[in-house]
């Protein structure tokens, strides 16, 4: 079992699975010397994204996905919605701008919003999801956060994301060039 704290192989005692490394407890506590301090809910729902969406490190992933990043954090019908308006957004760009720089800068600051915004919509999102958890399994719910929270794309997943571009790409284009 990796830890979620840091990633690294947890060790088993008799009662308990602990991290030798960061001193993480299977419990959510965590070792420092003579304190134990409780992992956020959070941190225990993320795992190993928790750093990475809390500092912001994903924001090259933020920028080249756009909303699609949403459903690679697991909220389709948002990345989804969010996919349609800045598709619609552009269009609007191209016809009232005229050239290809211009739609070049609107697809520029669309995705700078996506650096800036995503990741602390993704943070809200979960937090009302772990709400949801605490109030659906109120004695179990750490175990339930421990496992719930699978959000990387599957095979079948990374087709379904390609497909969704390639229509995206359609859609941009009718948009443009037909209507």
């Amino acid at each position: 079992m990796k830890c979620p704290k840091c990633g690294k192989d947890m060790l088993k005692s008799n009662n308990h699975v602990f991290c030798s490394h960061c001193g993480y407890l299977d419990d959510g506590k965590q070792i420092h010397g003579y304190q134990d301090t409780q992992a956020s809910d959070l941190e225990i729902y993320l795992g190993n994204d928790y750093d990475d969406i809390v500092r912001n490190n994903n924001a090259k992933s933020c920028f080249l996905l756009g909303p699609l990043y949403l459903w690679v954090r697991g909220f389709l019908v948002l990345g989804s919605i969010l996919q349609i308006l800045e598709i619609y957004l552009w269009s609007i760009v191209l016809r009232f701008g005229g050239n290809v720089l211009v739609l070049f800068l609107g697809i520029l600051f669309t995705r700078i919003i996506a650096m800036i915004a995503y990741n602390p919509l993704c943070l809200f999102l979960y937090q009302l999801k772990i709400k949801y958890i605490k109030k659906k399994y109120p004695s179990s719910y750490l175990m339930h956060l421990r496992k719930e929270n699978r959000n990387s794309v599957s095979g079948p997943g990374i087709f379904l994301l390609l497909f969704v571009i390639v229509g995206i790409l359609i859609c941009f284009y009718i948009l443009y060039f037909v209507i």
